[in-house]
């Protein structure tokens, strides 16, 4: 029903329900200082929060009373920045979850996702710099903390955006073949890949050293991908190599409780130098951007049972990049 004197209004069918309603404000930019001294600390972040009200109005009767401004959101992120200060993304993402559950009485669930600019602490001679710092390629490091009222947090912590390479210990054969097949099967190749990694913290009481538990992490993703330094290990598909990646987080990390991946296998061609009248023992390759193969898994504990695993077929990051786009990760 419409009513043209003063505001119109609208009667929900009953045929009609909202399942999700949330909003909020993407991509607020902040860089956090903190001194300590002569020794300078930073966090550079992009934060992007949503939250859902215990009504509609604003959609169906145009009562924008309860809505808080994402204008608003924005500032308390700042504010947030400045008063308490940022010591990991995932405690940043915890802190503002509370706040907004509990400051407003209308809010029933906030979700935050946090990217952290890789920085590192420039060093010269192994002598750290008080306050210059250096972009790192190790992968950037991300969080998502969501929450219900009355209820306890979730808590993912992950990498994106990062680049591995091997030039052996590689290959992919024995695989399916039809008439349409001309892969040949190979034994040796180079195995390049762009990954997003992504861990659940479980039902976790007490705080949590998400530093720590993040380089752990990291460090199980490198090792899982190249083996031992001296001898590495073989891969016979870039998928085991997910499967190795999963395994090695969930076996390093008790806490987590699921790992989902995401990874795109970035081919390199051996170079044609026939025409040239040159040999080519694997030695000079062509990148080829498109097309790529792309994966996304997620492996989790099974429920009640320690030490044993279950493909899980929900992925819950909503704010995953797309794993069908431009090597999932832009």
């Amino acid at each position: 029903m419409t009513t043209w004197a003063g505001s119109p209004s609208f009667m929900l069918s009953k045929d009609l329900e909202y399942v999700n309603s949330e909003y909020g404000k993407n991509a607020v930019r902040l860089l956090y200082v903190r001194r300590e001294g002569k020794i300078h600390c930073i966090k550079e972040l992009e934060v992007s929060l949503h939250i859902r009200l215990n009504n509609v109005n604003e959609y169906v009767n145009s009562d924008n009373s309860c809505v808080i401004p994402t204008d608003t959101i924005k500032n308390t992120i700042q504010a947030f920045a400045k008063c308490r200060g940022i010591r990991t993304i995932e405690e940043f993402g915890l802190d503002l979850c509370e706040h907004f559950l509990t400051h407003y009485c209308h809010v029933i669930y906030c979700n935050v996702f946090i990217q952290e600019v890789p920085w590192q602490r420039l060093e010269k001679d192994g002598v750290p710099h008080a306050h210059a710092f250096l972009y790192s390629s190790e992968g950037v490091r991300f969080c998502e903390v969501e929450r219900n009222l009355n209820c306890p947090p979730n808590v993912f912590s992950g990498i994106k955006d990062l680049k591995i390479m091997k030039t052996t210990q590689s290959g992919f054969a024995d695989f399916f073949k039809d008439k349409y097949t001309t892969l040949p099967d190979r034994r040796e190749r180079v195995l390049s890949v762009e990954s997003l990694i992504k861990w659940c913290y479980g039902d976790c009481k007490g705080c949590l050293d998400y530093d720590c538990l993040w380089r752990t992490a990291h460090e199980a993703a490198l090792d899982a991908f190249a083996g031992p330094p001296e001898t590495g290990h073989y891969s016979p598909s870039y998928q085991r190599t997910v499967n190795r990646i999963q395994t090695y987080i969930l076996e390093r990390i008790p806490q987590a409780e699921e790992v989902e991946v995401i990874m795109s296998n970035i081919h390199y061609c051996v170079a044609d130098l026939d025409k040239l009248g040159l040999s080519n023992d694997m030695e000079v390759f062509t990148p080829q951007d498109t097309p790529f193969g792309a994966c996304a898994t997620t492996l989790r504990r099974k429920k009640g049972s320690e030490g044993e695993y279950l493909q899980s077929m929900e992925c819950k990051p909503r704010h995953s990049v797309s794993w069908k786009s431009d090597h999932m990760m832009k």
